[in-house]
């Protein structure tokens, strides 16, 4: 046998060797993620806040979901805000194949009280059968008084224009 058809065999070897490893490490992590994935949740709250756009005079709060895991198509995202004017304001989207990442946005708020925390909740529903399928909550927490939004809108239209009515504030 000749010298280069040994290192040859040996190059064979450490090709198989080194597949048969790759493969291994690679089965072992699938196992280990769909191990996590089967406990994981289907859906987090991935963010949240208030919102303050001070050239409209406007407050609004907001979560956003990123689904972990793959829900059904016709699946339903219920998301429950405490209104700081008294109640709960529920918004509601629907899962479909093509996103993964969902925003849920107040109308308006009065009333917003800073440093004081407001619940929001998640509820993921079945679509089919309308069984809850897991609930999320956080608390939001403003930082920023109300008073110090303007009265009225700095700015109108979609150029944001000067507001005439503004000029009457900073006069006085």
């Amino acid at each position: 046998m000749t010298r280069s058809g040994s290192s040859h065999r040996w190059a064979v070897f450490a090709f198989v060797a080194a597949a048969v490893y790759c493969a291994s490490v690679f089965a072992a992590v699938y196992r280990h993620n769909q191990t996590v994935l089967a406990k994981a949740d289907f859906a987090e709250i991935t963010g949240g806040g208030f919102i303050y756009n001070y050239r409209i005079a406007d407050i609004r709060s907001g979560i956003t979901v990123g689904l972990v895991k793959p829900l059904p198509p016709g699946t339903r995202l219920l998301a429950e805000f405490e209104d700081p004017a008294g109640g709960t304001i529920e918004l509601e989207q629907t899962v479909t194949a093509a996103k993964r990442n969902y925003k849920f946005e107040t109308p308006s708020l009065t009333d917003v009280a800073a440093d004081r925390e407001y619940l929001a909740v998640l509820t993921v529903i079945d679509g089919t059968t309308g069984a809850e399928i897991e609930r999320h909550q956080t608390s939001l927490k403003s930082s920023v008084a109300p008073r110090s939004m303007p009265s009225r809108p700095l700015t109108i239209g979609p150029g944001y224009h000067r507001n005439p009515d503004t000029n009457s504030l900073q006069d006085g």
